[in-house]
């Protein structure tokens, strides 16, 4: 039968191969923080728009280089367009050459458009750059919340084994209650008492086991995982302190990034602008051409057959009125560029707010831990010292449960304190910009 059951699970694994992991073997942090940066489809989305930003700065370059094309054409059937002549006292038609097919080799290059083409290019760029830190920032933000899942899947765990404990307990307790109820050595009050407290126990240790497994679930999304059923190894961490401001807030990642946006759509509105500037461009055409043959009331092939042509010039074109248009456009790039500058100082004031608010987050939860560590060690000696005094008839059964409720309590603020620290270190080190 094991052999069986072992077979189903490898059968089930390697159906649910790429939309979901088995349920089998462990999962470390670090494990979770390489998969999660390899699967997740955010620091993913990221990598493609900074892959994306970069083919635009080809296309902006090309406004600095020559353009050239090649058109071809045959027509199968003409009708000729007619010059009349007049010779003296005759008037004659002549119908005029035109081509049966023929290609044209065409180049242009603009030598002048104002700034537009130098504008565009350092808005690319500067986009470019941008993606680029948007690219490594969206994965540190993804380690960083596989961390803090991580985290509070372990925490939800431990929590979720003390409310077992704590029911257990209470179980003990009101068996303990009732025979002793029978024996008259208990009242009815002591029995509903230890009732309520054993109802609300079960009532905790169900939204205990919905968090925990809601936890695991927002570990596995994190992690870029439909479902992960692997058991956690590792301990929450003690809390620890925050690493040292480096550098003005305005260097941290994410606020540079958008400044950066920022810049860049300030350079698209002033090429925006320079709609408004004449262009020049040097223009030259080849042609080869194929008068051909018709059935028509003319004989092409009269007129030379194959032949060549080509002109080299200057061509200047000035929109002098666009309907509203060139105007529409240049306004629009400067709200987008007023937006973007309004986006990075919203940044930079959140990112100074998050440092101080997280590391006094950090502040206090670590000396809340501490604090809960030494309220632990009280209620042990709690526990023991109402033990012995049940033993020796001078305690309740009563107080030994408040005793060891008083203990539950304890241990689970130690863990909830551990889980506000590691919550608050992760989102400074992300505040800061540097972290593990």
């Amino acid at each position: 039968m094991r052999v069986i059951r072992w077979v189903a699970v490898a059968v089930a694994a390697a159906c649910c191969a790429g939309s979901a992991r088995a349920a089998e073997g462990t999962l470390s942090l670090q494990e979770a923080i390489a998969e999660g940066a390899a699967r997740s489809p955010k620091a993913a989305r990221a990598r493609e728009a900074a892959s994306e930003r970069s083919w635009a700065d080809l296309e902006a370059a090309s406004a600095f280089l020559p353009k050239i094309g090649v058109s071809a054409n045959r027509m199968f059937e003409s009708e000729f367009q007619t010059v009349p002549v007049s010779l003296g006292a005759m008037n004659v038609v002549f119908p005029e050459v035109f081509p049966f097919g023929g290609v044209t080799l065409d180049a242009s290059w603009t030598v002048f458009a104002g700034f537009s083409g130098v504008n565009r290019m350092r808005a690319s760029l500067l986009g470019s750059e941008a993606a680029d830190l948007e690219s490594s920032w969206a994965d540190f933000q993804v380690r960083q919340d596989v961390r803090l899942k991580f985290c509070q899947a372990l925490g939800q765990k431990r929590l979720l084994k003390l409310a077992e404990e704590n029911v257990a307990t209470l179980e003990e307790h009101l068996k303990m209650v009732k025979d002793l109820l029978a024996a008259g050595r208990a009242t009815r009050f002591d029995l509903l008492r230890v009732e309520v407290q054993r109802d609300d126990a079960r009532s905790e240790l169900l939204a205990a086991r919905d968090r925990a497994a809601m936890a695991r679930k927002a570990l596995s999304v994190a992690m870029g995982e439909t479902v992960d059923d692997r058991e956690l190894q590792g301990d929450l961490p003690e809390p620890a302190a925050g690493p040292q401001e480096s550098g003005p807030v305005d260097e941290q990642p994410e606020v540079k990034a958008k400044r950066l946006e920022a810049d860049a759509a300030a350079r698209a509105a002033d090429a925006a602008a320079d709609t408004w500037m004449p262009r020049v461009s040097v223009v030259a055409s080849y042609q080869w051409y194929d008068n051909g043959y018709s059935n028509s009331t003319m004989d092409p092939t009269a007129a030379g057959g194959w032949g060549t042509d080509y002109n080299l010039g200057m061509a200047a074109s000035w929109d002098v009125f666009g309907g509203g248009a060139g105007l529409a456009k240049e306004m629009q790039a400067s709200r987008k560029a007023d937006e973007a500058s309004a986006t990075a100082k919203q940044a930079l004031l959140e990112a100074g707010y998050d440092r101080e608010l997280w590391r006094r987050r950090l502040d206090y939860a670590t000396e809340v831990y501490r604090a809960k560590l030494v309220d632990v060690e009280k209620a042990a000696e709690s526990v023991r010292l109402a033990q012995a005094g049940q033993q020796a008839g001078t305690r309740t059964t009563t107080e030994v449960l408040d005793a060891e409720l008083d203990s539950f309590r304890a241990s689970a603020a130690v863990v909830s304190a551990q889980m506000d620290a590691a919550e608050a270190l992760i989102r400074l080190e992300l505040a800061l910009g540097k972290g593990e």
